[in-house]
């Protein structure tokens, strides 16, 4: 029993060192920061990477409707240290009872923690990405915002990744521990075992738990269609084949199998439309002229028909998020301001 005390005296530590380190890590990368902002999740609190990162979060969370993140708000924060104690206790009473049922509880309790911990953060980004304000300055009919689970996922301009940090893959190390020290436990039964007994017969080895686990942990829960990035400069229009180079033109129409179609300018998206399957269509997004990159709702957004504001194409049109902004442009440089519908219409007489 002495290598699998061993094993279990390691899961232990690593489950103390989760108190300590952070157990997952957000990242998001935006082209208004240079360099990539992004939060630590604690089992008791959430910070920042950067000493100013959870506010810049929130400023860009307020642009599309999502609540801002407030740690003191967020219950689990207070009830996760308590759970982490009970799996350290629990550990603890393994290795000074060292009996292999008892090794085998354990494991099952660190794996159902941690499955309805992910669960449990699962649901939490879905509803913080899916309650947005309807005021919100930025809106896409159709588009939520729940960050990934684990991996990379693009949300407008913004490309967000998610992985366990030091903390998260010291829980799944601590798992792996208490597997080993149950399969050398079984290991040493056998050898006590009396002569002419049969050998003791395991349901699954280990490496195959182990497997399993891994895969619970890393698959995706959700799958949704998003925007891609347009790489300006590289991206060829899908309707006049030209090269997008302009930031403050872009569009793009997303099909509900997550197929995205780029275009250089509003005219050539609009002419696109017409060939496509709208009950096939799932984002309809223009850039917003005054944020470069940043995409809004085609259909809610507002536009400007001006020859001081020329658009790739000819048809001297340019997106806005809201009314207001609209008719503060056209009041600097004249023109007309028209809805999603009058843009339409006045694309379809240019053929």
């Amino acid at each position: 029993m002495k290598r699998s005390r061993v094993l279990l005296a390691v899961g232990i530590v690593l489950l103390g060192l989760a108190y300590i380190l952070p157990l997952w890590r957000i990242e998001l990368e935006a082209p208004q920061y240079p360099e990539p902002i992004g939060m630590f999740i604690y089992v008791n609190s959430l910070r920042g990477i950067g000493e100013h990162d959870l506010e810049n979060i929130n400023i860009l969370n307020h642009y599309i409707g999502m609540k801002p993140i407030e740690p003191e708000s967020i219950p689990e924060l207070r009830f996760m240290p308590w759970i982490l104690a009970a799996l350290i206790g629990l550990g603890g009473l393994a290795f000074a009872v060292p009996r292999r049922w008892l090794i085998a509880v354990w494991i099952a309790a660190i794996a159902f923690a941690g499955t309805l911990g992910l669960y449990d953060f699962d649901r939490w980004e879905r509803e913080y990405g899916s309650q947005l304000n309807p005021n919100a300055p930025i809106k896409i009919e159709g588009m939520t915002y729940k960050p990934p689970l684990i991996g990379t996922k693009q949300l407008l301009n913004i490309t967000a990744h998610s992985y366990p940090s030091w903390g998260g893959w010291g829980i799944l190390a601590a798992l792996a521990c208490g597997i080993g020290a149950w399969w050398q436990a079984g290991r040493s039964t056998r050898k006590l075992s009396q002569i002419g007994t049969e050998p003791e017969r395991t349901t699954a080895h280990p490496a195959t738990i182990l497997s399993m686990v891994i895969l619970l942990v890393f698959t995706q829960l959700t799958c949704a269609p998003s925007p891609e990035p347009i790489r300006y400069g590289t991206d060829e229009c899908s309707y006049c084949k030209m090269t997008i180079t302009d930031r403050r033109f872009g569009t793009e129409v997303v099909n509900k199998k997550g197929k995205a179609y780029k275009f250089d300018s509003i005219e050539c998206m609009v002419n696109m439309l017409r060939s496509l399957d709208s009950s096939d269509v799932a984002l309809v997004l223009v850039t917003d002229f005054r944020m470069p990159g940043t995409f809004v709702d085609a259909r809610s957004a507002w536009y400007v028909r001006s020859t001081k504001l020329p658009s790739p194409m000819g048809a001297d049109l340019s997106a806005y998020a809201d009314r207001t902004s609209a008719e503060t442009v056209q009041r600097t440089h004249g023109g007309d301001v028209l809805s999603w519908q009058d843009v339409q219409r006045y694309v379809a007489t240019l053929d």
